[in-house]
């Protein structure tokens, strides 16, 4: 009832291919009067009797507690999704299950390897007199993922919540803002050092910067890798991606002081604006939303760039942050949220490239791995290109021998290092990086798509500009 007060427990969970029974405008009445606990889905079932064992009354579940086809309380609830999962006492991650239908309490068949050795069993008493047995084994670093840590949602609701009880296909874990028992996992290296998943021990890392932990990373280098790590999640809806980081980002705000925008500070704006693709490409969600923030696209990204043998050692920056505005234009006033309207406006060397085989840089078309790098393009003097979706990449190939819609807005000069040296000779020096722009049609507005990089060698006709104002949006 609106207005009581009690202690609850929440369920983060993955809804899977069958929904559970949801909320709805129409059943409104008949499930505040009850609910028949076989109705329900295994996983919401297997919640209720953890929560009931602890001793607690009251399971949040969010197929339960919002009404599903009501989008003004479900964008009430989501607004407030901070204070749902950081006010609970208690969160079960059901992270072994990637599916409600399943459920997440089962024997397990086998729980060690060969090379842990046969567990030790020990006699214990339980609490109904029966005399039962504990199992115990050398255990490592678990070589497996949970269907859980690559989704959206549950990244936020894990980070929010107090403390976390992880049913794991191999064990359980406790997670909390003091201590985690859950080892950072191996597995989630693959293809060659792509990462498809959030790291658990970096999530901990995390959890003490939300928490104001005076060992925490700074602000802004805690809010990059939260960005690298939550672009590695999937989600279902398009406008997921948004919303499952807004939580985070309200209590972000509140440790900072600062102006969130559309996924960016705005202190922090000129350096954030710098993010690029690092994983595999897809088609550009139907989503409203500026073409400048990492959210409109669907990729995981890096907020920094550090290709491969080289590193940043000093920077400078080629362009002036005038300012940026945002209107959200709809009918609950949220910075938080969808802002289709927010541009960006800034000085610098707009550049437009004649032809884009590149002619300055002689970009061509790298011919490898068509997942993860149909988009890149390579030069013999080093110079680089990334493009954010894939329809640029048709876009740009069907204008391969004719004037293309492509401009390039160098933002900052890199001096990089040769890590295969040992000395900086040859192999080391500046490099110009930017953003890769396209022009609305009829306007002087521009959109990005990519990100570039070359050689201090290939910047004479980048820099030959005369510094204009450049809007992007």
């Amino acid at each position: 009832m609106d207005g009581s007060t009690g202690e609850y427990v929440c369920l983060s969970y993955c809804w899977g291919s069958v929904k559970p029974m949801q909320l709805t405008s129409k059943n409104l009445a008949a499930l505040t009067r009850s609910i028949s606990l076989v109705s329900l889905p295994r996983s919401i079932q297997d919640a209720i009797l953890v929560v009931r064992k602890i001793g607690f009354r009251y399971p949040w579940v969010d197929s339960l507690c919002i009404i599903q086809d009501s989008f003004q309380d479900k964008l009430k609830e989501i607004m407030r999704m901070d204070q749902i999962y950081s006010n609970a006492n208690l969160t079960i991650s059901a992270a072994n299950a990637d599916d409600c239908s399943r459920g997440f309490l089962a024997m397990r068949e086998r729980w060690w390897s060969d090379a842990d050795g046969p567990p030790i069993r020990l006699p214990f008493l339980r609490s109904d007199g029966v005399m039962g047995s504990v199992s115990l084994v050398r255990y490592g670093p678990p070589t497996y993922q949970e269907p859980l840590h690559c989704r959206a949602w549950p990244f936020q609701e894990h980070l929010l919540s107090p403390r976390v009880l992880l049913y794991g296909s191999e064990q359980m874990f406790w997670i909390c803002n003091y201590r985690s028992t859950l080892w950072e996992r191996s597995s989630i290296w693959k293809d060659g050092g792509q990462r498809h998943v959030p790291s658990i021990k970096t999530l901990q890392y995390l959890r003490e910067l939300l928490n104001s932990s005076p060992y925490a990373i700074s602000p802004l280098s805690g809010w990059k890798t939260l960005v690298e790590e939550y672009s590695l999640t999937k989600q279902s809806m398009p406008d997921d991606r948004i919303h499952a980081i807004r939580g985070i980002a309200h209590r972000f705000q509140a440790l900072t002081d600062d102006q969130y925008i559309a996924g960016l500070w705005k202190s922090w704006l000129l350096y954030s604006l710098t993010w690029e693709r690092s994983g595999p490409i897809y088609p550009r969600p139907g989503r409203h939303y500026p073409s400048w923030s990492w959210l409109s696209i669907d990729s995981a990204v890096t907020m920094e760039r550090d290709t491969g043998y080289h590193r940043k050692k000093t920077t400078s920056w080629l362009v002036d942050l005038i300012d940026c505005s945002s209107d959200s234009r709809g009918e609950v006033a949220d910075p938080f949220g969808l802002l289709p309207y927010a541009i960006v406006r800034l000085r610098g060397h707009i550049t437009k490239v004649e032809n884009p085989n590149w002619k300055d840089l002689r970009l061509r078309l790298r011919d490898t791995d068509p997942t993860h790098d149909q988009t890149r393009f390579l030069s013999p003097r080093t110079a680089y290109m990334a493009l954010d979706a894939t329809e640029v990449t048709s876009a740009v190939s069907s204008h391969a021998n004719q004037e293309g819609p492509v401009w390039c807005l160098p933002m900052l000069r890199v001096w990089v290092t040769d890590h295969r040296r040992h000395d900086e000779q040859p192999g080391t020096g500046w490099a110009l990086q930017g953003l890769l722009l396209s022009k609305d049609s009829g306007s002087n507005i521009f959109r990005r798509i990519g990100w570039f990089s070359s050689s201090a060698n290939d910047d004479t006709g980048l820099l030959a500009t005369t510094m204009q104002e450049v809007v992007i949006r």
